[in-house]
């Protein structure tokens, strides 16, 4: 049998008995709201009172009532100032209700804090990223989700970014005269902040020879501004990965640094609330490591994974399912999210043979994204494949 739940921004709901009328006709059990994220410049067609709408950056959709953030402290939105939209759902109780937080992908703490951000590998400072290895960073992710889970009575919380974002994912107005590739990307990714390299000579790691090294190589490449191909890129990449000495250790300890910190919310939280990751931010779901995300881990030491199958194809979504489950073993605990319009999907054709193929795979928790982002006619869809689920139970 097929669960599933909608994406909804705050912003979205209205109207909350008509809102959440319409989310119940088409067919969904439950909501996951976003309670912690960050800006935007969304398309809203079928949103509230904006068609084009621009999110505060780095705001919380909850009221905090917790004494110990310490440095890091959340900005309530000034939708929540206003009005409670996590309150109201839970106190209307006819829908379970998740909470989405967005943890470590935070420009606003990140420009305060420039001490929490990320640090590349010639110091320059990534504001909309901040580093999970600094102390005050763990301490405000744990913080917030504890706070959510002990005064609104969520059903799971579902956090995204825990980790260290991608390089090419999350400022205003991304711009660059030099060609990007995997390799540039990657190694620009990687954080040498005091409390990363910190960590990795206690793991046994050269850092300052990694570093050196690979930054002599980067200022190569950006002074000769070389177009890469991606497969030459690529390949550049995955025999870095083999032979620049370090480099796959200091990945693993990465790794390690998310896995703890989603360890300690999990010992946190109280256990009636689900601690579920969003297993990464890219595609395919293999390339979540660099992030920091070892997806077997993350899986063993939280409630479960939610895996964006953000695909062109309905072969292409459950081949990288595929490929989690071959890692982990086991389908159980995994959630997908899907997004059944553009620029994923082209017809309700494809919608249906999607949740088929996962279906197979024992994946039969469906999210959606989202509520205020499709199109009407895109919601339908939605409503008809289930219906259509449902009439063969």
């Amino acid at each position: 049998m097929v669960t599933n739940s909608l994406y909804v921004y705050p912003w979205d709901i209205d109207d909350l008995s008509s809102d959440v009328s319409h989310i119940h006709d088409l067919g969904i059990d439950s909501i996951t709201l976003a309670s912690a994220y960050h800006a935007g410049k969304f398309i809203q067609p079928a949103g509230g009172k904006n068609r084009v709408y621009f999110p505060e950056d780095g705001v919380v959709y909850f009221r905090p009532r917790s004494s110990d953030y310490g440095k890091l402290k959340p900005k309530v939105s000034k939708i929540t100032e206003d009005r409670d939209i996590l309150a109201e759902l839970l106190d209307q109780d006819t829908i379970p209700v998740n909470a989405w937080v967005v943890l470590n992908h935070n420009t606003r703490l990140g420009q305060k804090y420039t001490d929490a951000s990320v640090q590349n590998i010639f110091g320059d400072k990534y504001p909309y990223s901040l580093c999970p290895a600094n102390p005050d960073v763990r301490h405000y992710a744990r913080t917030v989700c504890v706070d959510i889970s002990e005064n609104y009575s969520v059903k799971s919380l579902l956090l995204e970014t825990p980790g260290y974002m991608s390089f090419a994912h999350g400022f205003h107005h991304e711009f660059a005269m030099v060609p990007g590739n995997k390799w540039l990307e990657n190694m620009l990714g990687l954080c040498f902040c005091d409390y990363c390299k910190k960590g990795a000579i206690s793991n046994g790691i050269d850092v300052e020879a990694l570093q050196a090294n690979i930054g002599k190589r980067l200022n190569s490449i950006l002074d000769m501004g070389l177009e890469v191909d991606s497969d030459l890129a690529s390949a550049w990449w995955e025999a870095d990965l083999l032979f620049e000495k370090g480099l796959i250790e200091f990945l693993r300890f990465r790794c390690g640094v998310v896995s703890s910190l989603i360890s300690e919310i999990r010992e946190s939280v109280k256990p009636e609330v689900a601690v579920k990751v969003i297993a990464t931010t890219q595609s395919p779901h293999a390339t979540s490591f660099v992030e920091g995300h070892d997806l077997k881990s993350l899986h063993s030491i939280s409630d479960g994974l939610e895996l964006p199958l953000y695909q062109s194809s309905a072969e292409r979504a459950a081949l990288d399912a595929y490929n989690v489950i071959s890692q982990l073993g086991t389908s159980e605990g995994l959630s997908v999210i899907l997004r059944p319009g553009y620029p994923d999907m082209k017809n309700i054709a494809q919608l249906s043979e999607t949740i088929t193929r996962l279906s197979a795979l024992n994946l039969n928790n469906i999210s959606f994204y989202n509520y205020g982002m499709l199109p009407p006619s895109r919601l339908e869809w939605i409503k008809t494949v289930l219906d259509q689920i449902k009439d063969k139970c």
